[in-house]
């Protein structure tokens, strides 16, 4: 395996074991930069083309994109270094091989120990942050793009070498720096930080009055340059270094400011805990926020997330952290704001006053006066006043200093977006390798280091909840004699994991069930009915179904839900609707209150309705991309009478809707086959096809149908039986299996015994498409005029254009190229008539290839980029990479070479993601024919003996001997002997 390492902290640079790869093109180099910025994250192929032609792209750009790509994978040797998805595509490294990742991780370390005071360790990781630069960013890289990216890093190795030179000071190198920050300042004469820097070295060193000549150098660049006067931070400094205030002497923090003095310094914080873990990135966050030099305002922060997340561990971990920024102390309440019963606001107003040291017969009985004491005793004193577990805005909103001087800091269930100012923070769940680290702290990380797979698994148990793995280390600490694999063994049932976790009167279950207490009754019920659906995730409409109300009511409780945060809540990116989920253990909390509160019937009837609502709105879905209910069987599974006001609402983008709930679908074939729902289950699979197909996902395709084949089979329902085999048929259509023509053929008689005339046509259609793609003509023909026939009976217009442009194919293949004219004509028709763009794609495609077969290759492009057009505005990935790859069929006719390899590329990468075998393999084969009419004939030999292979993996055994002659004829032209060993298909033996 291939050893890479990228640098963009100096010239661009990619290193292959141990070796720099050449990357010449400035294409090449645009396009991996941009990559390598946006590491492990999809960059989309609009933002590739922007980044290397700007605001002028030629109609070529997306194919030399793809070119640009794949001469990438080549030169790295590593050709999956590189992943292609429906967007555009993603670098995949390690974090230890890109080394602007490495500089933000030593940054990162560097600021987290020097917030906890660990002054030698920042200092080291700052130093090592800072080496890892060789020049200037992204050297090499042409464009506005890498212009901006440059800058940008450029502004992050600045911010690092300031932390570096604020170290150095705080260990007393003021001697050591001058230098430096002379050096600096001139490099960068605007940066005030520097410059403070600079003044407090040289004051240190003795030098006051080249201290004070700093600052009128500073002064006169900032004037000159800005036209401002320096900062509050400067001019403070300026008059402490004048009047030779001990505060700047060195032994204290160079805050600038001057302290206030109280005789009564309250320090209320709890204590921090000492094996506090994770969460740099919003330490420094919190820390920037509370301690900002803005004199406008009061600075208010707030840590906001679900219970358990250790919301008030963090809270308490950055108070402490600051306890030296804040001269005056601490003040700590705790509102209670997330119980049933929260702390009034007269009864906080009183803790705080005597905490300031007012005395109680001093503290007035009027609430607005209480208010405006509090106000005045805060008024520009130096503390940090911490506010636990509040409720609301309305609970602190007269708690909150009226003027500077004080800051905030808040948690919340809630995010308190109405407070006016305040910087909310998101307190996420802890990642795998942090609650590995957390659980070897408490219980001893020589024991975690022994059991690693069990450690792993007891920390995905407790999903992250920072609670529940302290919980757990607990309880291994007081058992020295449980392995690991004992309390995960104690765990892995759901009934009893709540019980488990709990250590003395610390449980996961109480803190749950404070906020549970605190909800209203109908979103109780609507918690625990939600979790007897198995789906990751869902959206309004399915808790309106469970609970049989409108939509507005469902989604009224789920933000009552999300609010206190028993429900995870996000905006889709597809659809732009709320989705919400459960954290695992909630769920589990829900699923304790469904099975000893619920009715199970009531129970039962509500996941019903819900997967009624997912059938009826995937229906919907159905019929508008296709216009009408065509080419896809129905059943009599209920569905929900609520779901057809919810239609416009959730299916203006119906295709984003089917991917939106890909895996809701497939969950919930799953649960209806558990639930002895067999026909939903079919019914369900059956509309899922439409996603399928449109995106290639066959392995779901077939997954999902054996389930529901299963489940038919045990109830005896033959026609859901019958639909699920000829729709597996249709599969093995695109996707070669060994019983897709004996699924087909099964189906075929359970519908005809049946009388099922739409189901026999289905399965007819799907025969001939098989027959066709095997070689088989003039059968397939046959049973596509009996399918259509059947069609027409039953008025299914959409499937009788299908068929229509099968049967345009065949008499192609038949050598009757005025009949298939004819035909595709008249499959195109129907689809204009029902407004199916898809199926207008479909038969323009099939007439650009009656043209492309006639020898009319300047009509063919127009009818296939005309197909192409359609399939882009529909995302339909599997009709772009047919009209693509009939665009460059065309364009090799014209010895359009280039033009050529861009489109049987671009549909290459394409089928990466749809696993669309047929059209796959064609494309190769349009890649040799490139390659051989280029004269390059190795690469052309290589095309060929891949598609070949491809061929017979199909059993598509007309094209898979056009290959075999092809290499033939191509082996001859260049000499060589009729067979090359390695290179010979192997299925062409």
């Amino acid at each position: 395996m291939v050893r890479i390492e990228f640098r963009v902290l100096g010239t661009l640079e990619a290193v292959v074991d141990g070796s720099p790869v050449p990357i010449t093109s400035p294409r090449q180099r645009i396009v991996l930069a941009n990559l390598l910025m946006a590491a492990n994250h999809v960059v989309t192929v609009e933002k590739l083309i922007g980044a290397v032609w700007d605001a002028s792209p030629p109609p070529s750009a997306r194919g030399q994109i793809q070119i640009c790509i794949s001469a990438l994978r080549r030169a790295l040797g590593s050709p999956e270094i590189i992943d292609t998805n429906s967007l555009g595509y993603s670098i995949r490294v390690a974090r230890q091989q890109l080394d602007h990742l490495m500089f933000d991780d030593a940054l990162a370390q560097g600021r987290s120990a020097a917030a906890k005071g660990q002054l030698d360790e920042a200092l080291a990781h700052l130093d090592r942050a800072i080496d890892i630069w060789s020049g200037p960013a992204l050297g090499g890289v042409p464009g506005r793009a890498a212009e901006v990216a440059s800058h940008r890093l450029e502004e992050r190795r600045i911010m690092a070498l300031e932390d570096r030179a604020e170290i150095r000071l705080r260990l007393g190198g003021h001697r050591e720096l001058v230098e430096e920050l002379v050096a600096l300042t001139t490099e960068y004469p605007l940066r005030e930080r520097l410059w403070g820097f600079r003044m407090l070295a040289l004051y240190r060193s003795g030098r006051q009055a080249e201290a004070l000549a700093t600052y009128r150098t500073a002064r006169t660049n900032l004037v000159g340059e800005l036209g401002i006067e320096p900062s509050q931070y400067l001019r403070t400094l300026e008059r402490a270094i004048l009047s030779q205030d001990s505060s700047i002497s060195g032994d204290v923090d160079d805050g600038g400011a001057g302290t206030a003095t109280s005789v009564h310094r309250p320090q209320e914080l709890p204590a921090d805990l000492p094996d506090f873990v994770g969460h740099a990135a919003l330490i420094d966050a919190l820390t920037a926020t509370l301690t900002s030099e803005d004199t406008t305002q009061v600075p208010i922060a707030v840590t906001t997330g679900a219970p358990g997340c250790g919301k008030t561990s963090l809270a308490l971990h950055v108070a402490h952290l600051l306890r030296a920024k804040f001269v005056d102390g601490s003040l700590y309440a705790c509102l209670y704001g997330s119980t049933a019963q929260p702390r009034s606001t007269d009864a906080v107003l009183s803790d705080l006053l005597h905490g300031l040291g007012v005395a109680p017969a001093a503290i007035p009985v009027a609430l607005g006066q209480r208010i405006n004491l509090l106000r005045s005793q805060l008024a520009a004193r130096r503390l940090l006043i911490v506010l636990d577990d509040v409720g609301n805005e309305e609970q602190i909103a007269d708690l909150l200093p009226g003027v500077p001087g004080p800051a905030v800091l808040i948690t919340s269930r809630r995010r308190l977006a109405g407070i006016p100012g305040a910087r909310a923070v998101d307190v996420d769940m802890m990642s795998a390798d942090e609650s590995l680290t957390l659980l070897g702290r408490i219980c001893g990380e020589q024991r975690v280091a022994a059991a690693p797979d069990a450690a792993a698994e007891l920390t995905r148990m407790c999903g992250g909840l920072p609670l529940a793995v302290r919980i757990a280390a607990v309880r291994l600490a007081a058992h020295p004699h449980w392995a690991v694999g004992t309390l995960v063994d104690r765990l892995r049932d759901e009934r009893s994991r709540l019980d488990e976790l709990s250590h003395g009167d610390v449980t996961v279950r109480s803190l749950l069930a404070d906020v549970y207490e605190s909800l209203t009754a109908p979103a109780q019920t609507l918690f625990w009915l939600l979790s007897a659906l198995e789906v990751h995730e869902f959206s309004a409409w399915a808790a309106a179904a469970m609970l049989d109300c409108e939509t507005r009511l469902a989604t009224a409780l789920l933000d009552e839900l999300a609010d206190v945060r028993l429900l995870e809540a996000h905006l889709s990116a597809l659809t732009g609707q709320p989705r919400y989920r459960f954290h695992g253990l909630v769920r589990v909390f829900a699923t304790e209150h469904r099975l000893t509160q619920g009715d199970q019937k009531a129970c039962t009837e509500a996941v019903t309705r819900s997967m009624g609502a997912l059938l009826a709105l995937a229906e919907e879905a159905h019929q508008r991309i296709y216009g009408g209910r065509f080419a896809v069987l129905h059943g009599t599974a209920p569905r929900w009478a609520g779901a057809r006001a919810e239609f416009d609402r959730f299916l203006g983008d119906p295709t984003a809707w089917f991917d939106e709930e890909r895996l809701t679908l497939e969950v919930a074939i799953r649960q209806a086959a558990e639930l002895e729902l067999d026909e939903l289950c079919w019914e369900l699979a059956i509309v899922s096809v439409t996603m399928y197909e449109r995106r290639g996902l066959f392995a779901e395709w077939r997954t999902t149908h054996t389930i529901a084949l299963e489940a038919t089979s045990r109830a005896g329902n033959r026609r859901g039986k019958a639909a699920l085999l000829a729709s597996l048929g249709s599969l093995g259509v695109a996707q070669h299996a060994e019983d897709d023509g004996e699924n087909l053929l099964h189906a075929l008689e359970l519908f005809d015994a049946a009388g099922d005339e739409a189901g026999s046509a289905l399965t007819l259609r799907n025969l001939a498409h098989l027959d066709r793609i095997q070689g088989r003509p003039a059968m397939a023909v046959l049973r596509y005029e009996q399918a259509l026939e059947k069609f027409r009976t039953v008025d299914d217009l959409g499937a009788q254009a299908h068929v229509l442009s099968g049967l345009a194919r065949c008499q192609l293949d038949l050598g009757s190229p005025k009949r298939a004219e004819t035909l595709a004509k008249e499959s195109l028709a129907l689809g204009e008539q029902l407004g199916n763009r898809r199926l207008q794609a479909q038969a323009l495609y099939r007439l650009g290839e009656v043209f492309a077969d006639s020898g009319q290759s300047s009509t063919a492009k127009a009818v296939f980029q005309s197909a192409l057009d359609l399939a882009r505005a529909q995302d339909d990935r599997v009709g772009q990479s047919y009209a693509l790859n009939g665009l460059g069929r065309a364009m090799l006719e014209q010895n359009e070479f280039t033009a050529a390899e861009i489109h049987f590329s671009e549909t290459v990468e394409l089928c990466r993601v749809t696993h669309e075998r047929n059209v796959h393999a064609h494309a190769l084969f349009g890649l040799g024919r490139v390659y051989l009419g280029r004269g390059e004939f190795d690469t052309a030999e290589q095309f060929f003996v891949q598609a070949a292979n491809a061929f017979a993996m199909q059993e598509n055994t007309p094209w898979h001997s056009r290959s075999i002659e092809e290499l033939g004829a191509l082996r001859q032209a260049a000499g060589r002997l009729p067979a090359r060993g390695g290179n010979e298909p192997t299925a062409g033996r």
